[in-house]
Protein backbone atom coordinates (compact mmCIF):
# COMPACT_ATOMS: atom_id res chain seq x y z
CA UNK A 1 0.00 0.00 0.00
CA UNK A 2 1.16 3.48 -0.88
CA UNK A 3 2.17 5.85 1.89
CA UNK A 4 1.47 8.90 -0.24
CA UNK A 5 -0.71 11.55 1.40
CA UNK A 6 -3.18 13.38 -0.80
CA UNK A 7 -4.87 16.55 0.34
CA UNK A 8 -8.39 16.86 -1.06
CA UNK A 9 -9.65 20.46 -0.87
CA UNK A 10 -13.37 20.34 -1.68
CA UNK A 11 -16.31 22.26 -0.20
CA UNK A 12 -19.03 19.82 -1.32
CA UNK A 13 -19.34 17.16 1.40
CA UNK A 14 -20.63 14.45 -0.97
CA UNK A 15 -17.83 15.02 -3.48
CA UNK A 16 -15.29 15.12 -0.66
CA UNK A 17 -16.53 11.76 0.69
CA UNK A 18 -16.52 10.19 -2.78
CA UNK A 19 -12.98 11.36 -3.51
CA UNK A 20 -11.78 10.23 -0.07
CA UNK A 21 -13.29 6.78 -0.60
CA UNK A 22 -11.85 6.43 -4.10
CA UNK A 23 -8.36 7.53 -3.08
CA UNK A 24 -8.34 5.41 0.07
CA UNK A 25 -9.34 2.37 -2.00
CA UNK A 26 -6.46 3.19 -4.37
CA UNK A 27 -4.05 3.01 -1.41
CA UNK A 28 -3.54 6.65 -0.61
CA UNK A 29 -3.81 8.36 2.76
CA UNK A 30 -6.35 11.17 2.41
CA UNK A 31 -6.50 14.46 4.25
CA UNK A 32 -9.50 16.72 3.60
CA UNK A 33 -10.12 20.45 3.76
CA UNK A 34 -13.37 22.33 3.20
CA UNK A 35 -12.00 25.48 1.53
CA UNK A 36 -8.85 27.10 0.20
CA UNK A 37 -7.87 28.70 3.49
CA UNK A 38 -8.12 25.39 5.37
CA UNK A 39 -6.34 23.67 2.47
CA UNK A 40 -3.32 25.96 2.81
CA UNK A 41 -3.14 25.36 6.57
CA UNK A 42 -3.33 21.57 6.13
CA UNK A 43 -0.83 21.59 3.26
CA UNK A 44 1.70 23.42 5.44
CA UNK A 45 1.10 21.07 8.38
CA UNK A 46 0.89 17.72 6.54
CA UNK A 47 3.00 18.35 3.43
CA UNK A 48 1.03 16.01 1.17
CA UNK A 49 2.53 14.39 -1.91
CA UNK A 50 -0.27 15.84 -4.07
CA UNK A 51 -3.20 18.24 -3.72
CA UNK A 52 -6.59 17.93 -5.40
CA UNK A 53 -8.06 21.46 -5.38
CA UNK A 54 -11.64 22.43 -6.14
CA UNK A 55 -11.94 25.53 -8.30
CA UNK A 56 -14.94 27.28 -6.73
CA UNK A 57 -15.11 27.38 -2.92
CA UNK A 58 -16.23 29.77 -0.17
CA UNK A 59 -13.77 31.95 1.77
CA UNK A 60 -10.97 31.42 -0.76
CA UNK A 61 -11.14 30.11 -4.31
CA UNK A 62 -8.98 27.28 -5.54
CA UNK A 63 -7.08 29.67 -7.80
CA UNK A 64 -6.19 31.96 -4.88
CA UNK A 65 -5.17 28.96 -2.76
CA UNK A 66 -2.90 27.68 -5.55
CA UNK A 67 -1.24 31.09 -5.89
CA UNK A 68 -0.54 31.17 -2.15
CA UNK A 69 0.70 27.57 -2.04
CA UNK A 70 3.15 28.30 -4.87
CA UNK A 71 4.66 31.15 -2.83
CA UNK A 72 5.38 29.01 0.24
CA UNK A 73 8.71 27.20 0.44
CA UNK A 74 7.18 24.04 1.96
CA UNK A 75 4.40 23.71 -0.64
CA UNK A 76 5.73 25.31 -3.83
CA UNK A 77 6.74 22.00 -5.45
CA UNK A 78 3.70 19.88 -4.50
CA UNK A 79 1.74 18.82 -7.60
CA UNK A 80 -1.69 20.49 -7.59
CA UNK A 81 -4.51 19.10 -9.71
CA UNK A 82 -7.43 21.47 -10.08
CA UNK A 83 -10.85 19.79 -10.05
CA UNK A 84 -13.83 21.63 -11.45
CA UNK A 85 -17.27 21.12 -12.87
CA UNK A 86 -16.54 24.00 -15.25
CA UNK A 87 -14.93 23.44 -18.65
CA UNK A 88 -14.55 27.04 -19.84
CA UNK A 89 -11.14 27.73 -21.35
CA UNK A 90 -10.83 31.01 -19.42
CA UNK A 91 -11.10 29.13 -16.10
CA UNK A 92 -8.63 26.49 -17.24
CA UNK A 93 -6.18 29.21 -18.26
CA UNK A 94 -6.67 31.01 -14.93
CA UNK A 95 -5.95 27.83 -12.96
CA UNK A 96 -2.87 26.99 -14.99
CA UNK A 97 -1.51 30.54 -14.74
CA UNK A 98 -2.00 30.40 -10.96
CA UNK A 99 0.32 27.38 -10.85
CA UNK A 100 -1.91 24.32 -11.09
CA UNK A 101 -0.20 21.35 -12.71
CA UNK A 102 -3.35 20.03 -14.34
CA UNK A 103 -7.04 20.83 -14.69
CA UNK A 104 -9.51 17.96 -14.43
CA UNK A 105 -13.26 17.99 -14.98
CA UNK A 106 -15.24 16.43 -12.12
CA UNK A 107 -16.92 13.98 -14.48
CA UNK A 108 -13.56 12.18 -14.78
CA UNK A 109 -13.79 8.42 -14.37
CA UNK A 110 -12.34 7.06 -11.11
CA UNK A 111 -9.73 4.90 -12.88
CA UNK A 112 -8.62 7.86 -14.99
CA UNK A 113 -8.25 10.01 -11.88
CA UNK A 114 -6.11 7.44 -10.07
CA UNK A 115 -4.03 6.89 -13.24
CA UNK A 116 -3.32 10.62 -13.46
CA UNK A 117 -2.44 10.80 -9.75
CA UNK A 118 -0.19 7.75 -10.11
CA UNK A 119 1.65 9.44 -12.99
CA UNK A 120 2.21 12.63 -11.00
CA UNK A 121 3.47 10.66 -8.02
CA UNK A 122 5.41 8.20 -10.18
CA UNK A 123 3.83 5.29 -8.38
CA UNK A 124 5.83 2.17 -9.16
CA UNK A 125 4.61 -1.13 -10.51
CA UNK A 126 4.78 -2.77 -7.06
CA UNK A 127 2.09 -0.42 -5.71
CA UNK A 128 -0.05 -0.90 -8.79
CA UNK A 129 0.28 -4.70 -8.55
CA UNK A 130 -0.83 -4.63 -4.91
CA UNK A 131 -3.81 -2.50 -5.90
CA UNK A 132 -4.89 -5.02 -8.56
CA UNK A 133 -4.58 -7.92 -6.09
CA UNK A 134 -6.58 -6.02 -3.46
CA UNK A 135 -9.30 -5.13 -5.99
CA UNK A 136 -9.59 -8.78 -7.06
CA UNK A 137 -9.85 -9.85 -3.42
CA UNK A 138 -12.62 -7.29 -2.86
CA UNK A 139 -14.52 -8.66 -5.87
CA UNK A 140 -14.46 -12.23 -4.52
CA UNK A 141 -15.63 -11.30 -1.03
Amino acid sequence: MSKFKILCVEDNADTQRMLSFLLTQAGYEVITADDGFQGIQKAKAWRPALILMDMMMPRMSGVEAVKRLRKLKVTKDIPILMLSAYQEQALIDEAMQAGADDYLIKTILPDDLTDIIDRYLEVGSAVLSKRVVRMRQDETE
